[in-house]
């Protein structure tokens, strides 16, 4: 059902209008992480079943807090930003909602999410306002065929909850069982950021 409203938020869902090009993470001191979102993702080509995908995305995200120095540490490093606080509780209680049913899927999606997709998956968080900038992972595209997962990283205005910018990212995944193959697609992500190449593309 999520992901029919989904499509739907990308026809109705009105925000205000950014100036994109203005967005750098260097007019912040910090910013507060707040996990990945599992609860968009579509599994392609895997065998393991859809419950043992959702109890891997909690455990991944469990990690962020119990090995902030494999994960956590080298994204404040590679964003070249202090990570002020990690609260993964929104992204749990989003994980509640997934649909084992539709959760995977015989065929890649058609297209990667939009802005105003990742707009209204933000707002579905529920994430309560603070001040500064967040940082939320929402995941798009886990396909095990290729070995490929598809992240966006979608940095907005914890007051205003407006989007400020998203960051499409690929990682590739290795290493056995469901949540050891899938975190390591993530971190690879975090290997490859380099804020300058974003800026420089706008």
């Amino acid at each position: 059902m999520r992901r029919l409203l989904l499509v739907a938020a990308a026809f109705i869902f009105c925000r205000q209008a950014v100036a994109q090009d203005s967005f750098s993470l260097d007019d912040y001191k910090s910013l507060k992480f707040y996990g990945i979102d599992f609860a968009p993702a579509q599994v392609v080509g895997a065998e393991e079943g859809a419950s043992e995908f959702i109890e891997a995305f909690g455990g991944i995200n469990s990690l962020f807090l119990s090995e902030p120095e494999k994960y956590i540490d080298p994204l404040a490093e590679h964003l070249k930003i202090r990570i002020s606080d990690v609260k993964i509780e929104y992204a749990l209680k989003s994980i509640e909602t997934i649909d084992g049913v539709e959760l995977k899927v015989a065929k890649a999606p058609a297209r990667p999410f939009t802005e105003e997709e990742l707009s209204y998956t933000l707002l579905d968080l529920d994430i309560e306002p603070s001040d500064g900038l967040g940082l939320v992972v929402t995941a798009g595209e886990l396909n095990k065929e290729t070995g490929y997962g598809t992240y966006y990283y979608v940095f907005f205005d914890n007051k205003t909850m407006e989007v400020l910018d998203v960051w499409p990212m690929q990682g590739k995944g290795s290493g056995a069982g469901v949540r050891s193959f899938w975190t390591r697609s993530f971190s690879r992500t975090i290997a490859e950021i380099n804020p300058t190449k974003f800026y420089q593309a706008k």
